[in-house]
């Protein structure tokens, strides 16, 4: 059996790296790209970095660095990021088949099945992140491991290096993982680290020690895949990984092709209405949108694009969110074109309690606070109906009602456990 081989490749300070492409000047240089109406700091470069500024910084706070000249400040120009990243994500087909998009700047990437091991794959990766850097100019980096969760650990590796890292030999591994705080691990996050912590577990490492049946009767099941991912054992994938803390992204590989507009449009109205719920159950908005489509990547004439547009004001409003993602999708559909792939990215998210006060000091749209107490009112009606009276039960016109994109499912065993209306009968003779 061919080693299990997964990477990540991710764009160093993306969004910073953009702006510097046109502008050779600024290289080595501090750099600070702001959010929706230069609100706060959304991305920076490293001597950015090195001055104190932090990201989610005010712009009021550090404008007299950019008066005085010690920064060069952008404001967020998504379309352009979005078309960057479009390059980007196109060229890695070239050395893998099989590539997923996990944010605007992420990507995984599968290198099994290809007779590699962690020997000669060394040469392939520092091949990618010369050719990405010679040919789009941004700079990346790729972590390597034997799952997905270790090749993240391996590109916040790589990140802090020279932009390559190999977690596949075990003993190194391991080492490794004894360095990692255990706030600092992907799946964990704030609330759960300080529990952890209580236990004992302080590192990567120490939680990959722990009996995973025991993890997942305290933790529940994505711990007990976390333990087991550290170890080597791949169990995680794209659709139970962790959402990235900046993005969210909702996907889908179609059933059957899909050729016309109105269908494509149905599907990527649904996955922008799910991606905004799913905001706002985490009291996140989005400073911006990212619409991708790809077609069959086993055909000749293989087609991936994608595009992005920035709010005026971040939101995690659906109308709003639907509206954006329908323009994008307009602006990249090529009729005709058989499309087995759409994608819908939530980018830059935000404390909504932040955005709320900044919305007000600062006016950061055209519509008056009494507009946004509806929308935020209408968004809690719509949540509340589909938590009581079940998913999807309310739901927006764009998103269709038959829903053909979905694909066959005509021997689908009833939900027995998650579904009111399927639940198993028990008739008495």
């Amino acid at each position: 059996m061919s080693l299990r081989i997964y990477g990540l490749l991710d764009c160093n300070n993306f969004f910073a790296s953009c702006e510097r492409l046109f502008r050779p000047d600024l290289v080595n240089k501090p750099v600070v790209v702001l959010s929706n109406n230069d609100g706060v700091v959304i991305a920076r470069s490293p001597e950015a970095k090195q001055l104190g500024i932090a990201m989610g910084e005010a712009y009021f706070k550090i404008k007299r660095l950019a008066e005085s000249g010690k920064i060069t400040v952008f404001s967020s120009n998504f379309s352009f990021y979005g078309d960057i990243s479009s390059r980007i994500m196109q060229m890695l087909y070239r050395w893998v088949p099989s590539v997923e998009i996990y944010s605007i700047d992420e990507a995984f990437l599968d290198f099994s099945n290809l007779g590699l091991d962690s020997e000669t794959i060394i040469p392939i990766q520092h091949e990618i992140i010369t050719i990405i850097k010679k040919w789009t100019g941004i700079p990346v980096s790729l972590g390597l491991g034997p799952t997905m969760t270790l090749a993240k650990v391996a590109n916040d590796i790589a990140k802090k290096g020279d932009g390559i890292c190999n977690l596949i030999d075990k003993e190194y591994r391991n080492e490794i993982l004894s360095r990692i705080e255990i706030n600092q691990v992907w799946g964990v996050g704030r609330r759960l680290a300080p529990k952890m912590v209580k236990l004992g577990i302080h590192t990567a490492h120490d939680l990959a020690m722990i009996d995973p049946h025991w993890m997942r009767r305290e933790f529940g099941i994505l711990q007990e895949q976390l333990i087991r991912e550290l170890n080597g054992e791949h169990c995680i994938d794209l659709n139970n990984m962790p959402s990235p803390r900046k993005s969210i992204q909702v996907s889908r590989s179609f059933h059957e092709t899909i050729d016309d507009f109105q269908t494509l449009a149905e599907a990527v109205a649904t996955f922008a209405a799910k991606a905004c719920e799913q905001a706002r159950s985490d009291g996140t908005v989005a400073s911006g949108i990212y619409v991708h489509l790809n077609t069959s990547r086993y055909k000749e004439t293989y087609l991936s694009e994608g595009k992005a547009q920035g709010f005026n004001r971040a939101t995690a409003h659906s109308p709003t969110v639907i509206q954006t993602a329908l323009e994008l999708l307009r602006s990249l559909f090529r009729q005709g074109t058989p499309y087995k792939k759409a994608t819908v990215i939530l980018l830059n998210l935000k404390d909504n309690t932040v955005i709320k006060s900044q919305g007000i000091l600062f006016n950061m749209d055209n519509k008056t606070p009494e507009e946004h107490y509806q929308e935020e009112r209408l968004m809690e009606s719509v949540d509340h109906i589909n938590q009581t009276m079940g998913k999807g039960k309310l739901f927006f016109g764009s998103q269709g009602m038959k829903q053909y994109w979905r694909g066959a499912s005509e021997h689908q065993s009833p939900k027995y456990t998650t579904h009111w209306n399927e639940l198993p009968v028990v008739m008495a003779k």
